[in-house]
């Protein structure tokens, strides 16, 4: 592979129109490789610990009663947790406690940047 300007001039000289984009081309990758890549590049390694953390201790965050009926889900990009219920009586008796739930969070994942609970069904 020559540079756009050698590729320009040997366009010229063999009398073929010029390249004058201005896209450039990169290495091709491989799937794995390309796969490694994005997941280097989206994951957060502290984010990884701290959902660990709340599965792990989440019969204590939540208590035994709510532990079978709900499972956290995921971790928003605003530093939401948000949780399953199984359906919108659990989702109303939560949110009551929602404080009480992020004061055991914070209690059990100190280094946890959760600042809010939020609800799926």
């Amino acid at each position: 592979k020559f540079s756009q300007k050698v590729e320009n001039l040997i366009a010229d000289f063999r009398e073929l129109p010029r390249d004058n984009s201005m896209a450039t081309l990169h290495e091709a990758y491989s799937a794995e490789q390309l796969f490694r890549n994005i997941l280097k590049k989206y994951t957060v390694k502290s984010d990884i610990k701290i959902e660990s953390e709340i599965i792990e201790n989440w019969p204590a965050i939540v208590g035994d009663t709510f532990c079978m009926l709900c499972t956290p889900h995921k971790i928003s990009p605003d530093g939401a947790l948000i949780i399953k219920v199984q359906n919108s009586v659990i989702r109303q008796e939560l949110f009551l406690r929602k404080e009480e739930f992020l004061r055991q969070i914070r209690h059990f994942c100190p280094a946890s940047y959760i600042k809010n609970i939020g609800f799926s069904l």
